[in-house]
């Protein structure tokens, strides 16, 4: 893809976001690739049109939005969906598998390569995240390994999983592929990489106060950790993130450090 395809791409994602319904964004990315958003989870979701047929990744708005997921999709093209694909296992990607299931599509979990999508499995957010490269829109779609509407949940895999998984995200494509994270706005690259810092920096942050015997509650307030955590704050919300989110984020920052380096 061009630059000037890849910049017309990433303006038809900001600018013609359309609402179909009042549940359901639409970003048209290109006339084979949409990315549909519910209104519940905020999920993205993958609508990618190719010759094996119309495939869906994470299907999930809201149970009560499926109806009028499926109403955009025939919207945008009139072909029933064939194929869907997830990108972890947790209810808010796979929550609307069953419902076109119901109407004819296959849950693949096999080879990926017959529809177009490169598939790179990583252990970051769950054990097993998929993530799939989608070569003709040059679109990575990542899952939960990347968030641009929350801070980072790299549990599962601790910091050497989520190491990996975000370097296995930027060697696939080119400078110019279109990162779709699994929820908050899609974005390139340079995003990610700066993810990858601010996220590395809060570990070793967390990790340094918790050496010199700081409890959870003083770690709240330590002025470090509180912009630290606001640099995951991309679309500007006030407050970023409820007290108990922000505690539950350190807590478990401390157990993945715990978990990897031994007691602090």
């Amino acid at each position: 893809m061009s630059i000037f395809k890849t910049l017309l791409a990433m303006a038809l994602l900001l600018l013609s976001c359309a609402a179909v319904s009042a549940s359901i964004q639409v970003q048209s990315v290109s006339s084979h690739l949409h990315i549909l958003t519910g209104k519940d989870y905020g999920t993205n979701i993958g609508l990618l049109e190719t010759s094996d047929g119309l495939l869906l990744i994470d299907p999930m708005p809201g149970e009560q939005y499926l109806a009028a997921l499926e109403k955009a999709i025939q919207a945008i093209n009139r072909k029933p969906v064939t194929h869907i694909f997830n990108t972890h296992a947790h209810t808010d990607h796979t929550g609307g598998n069953a419902y076109f299931i119901s109407r004819g599509a296959q849950l693949v979990t096999g080879e990926m390569r017959p529809f177009g999508l490169f598939q790179h499995v990583v252990k970051s957010h769950t054990t097993t995240d998929n993530i799939y490269y989608h070569k003709p829109s040059n679109a990575i779609f990542v899952g939960d390994v990347f968030d641009t509407s929350w801070h980072p949940t790299f549990y599962a895999g601790g910091v050497a999983g989520f190491k990996n998984a975000i370097d296995t995200v930027l060697r696939l494509g080119d400078e110019q592929s279109l990162v779709v994270p699994g929820h908050g706005v899609a974005t390139d690259k340079a995003s990610l990489r700066r993810f990858r810092k601010n996220t590395l920096e809060w570990v070793d942050t967390i990790r340094l106060l918790s050496i010199q015997g700081l409890s959870v509650e003083q770690i709240m307030t330590n002025k470090k950790v509180i912009d630290l955590a606001e640099r995951f704050n991309l679309s500007g919300k006030s407050p970023f993130l409820p007290q108990k989110a922000y505690q539950r984020f350190i807590e478990r920052t401390i157990q993945v450090i715990e978990r990897e380096h031994g007691s602090i």
